[in-house]
């Protein structure tokens, strides 16, 4: 049975993430047993002109919410989608890509992973 829970996201260690200058704390994952649905929901951080290098998520979905910063997000295909504050982003499963901040802001996003196609 699931059981309502609350965590102290200062309490969350942040580690490295997906190559490149970037960080996460992983708020949720499978085993918190959230959802048969939900693979993670993490907090990233990318400092001014950092970056989270090429990666895929395997089978999964992500969202993410930009809470601080702007800069762009680059696809194996050569196309782009510049983002700032405030935008909700959606990558399909199986799609490399890279997220990049711009060289005048520390940048913050919310991504939540979910099992797809």
């Amino acid at each position: 049975m699931k059981k309502p829970f609350k965590k102290s996201l200062d309490k969350i260690p942040i580690e490295e993430a997906h190559g490149g200058s970037g960080s996460r704390q992983l708020l949720l994952s499978k085993a918190d047993f959230v959802s048969k649905y939900l693979e993670a929901m993490t907090k990233g951080y990318l400092k001014a002109g950092g970056k989270f290098d090429w990666h895929s998520h395997d089978k999964m979905d992500e969202f993410f919410l930009v809470t601080k910063g702007y800069g762009l997000i680059e696809f194996k295909n050569d196309e782009s989608l510049e983002y700032t504050e405030g935008d909700l982003i959606y990558i399909p499963s199986n799609i490399e890509h890279r997220i990049t901040a711009s060289d005048k802001a520390d940048n913050e996003f919310f991504f939540i992973r979910l099992q797809g196609e």
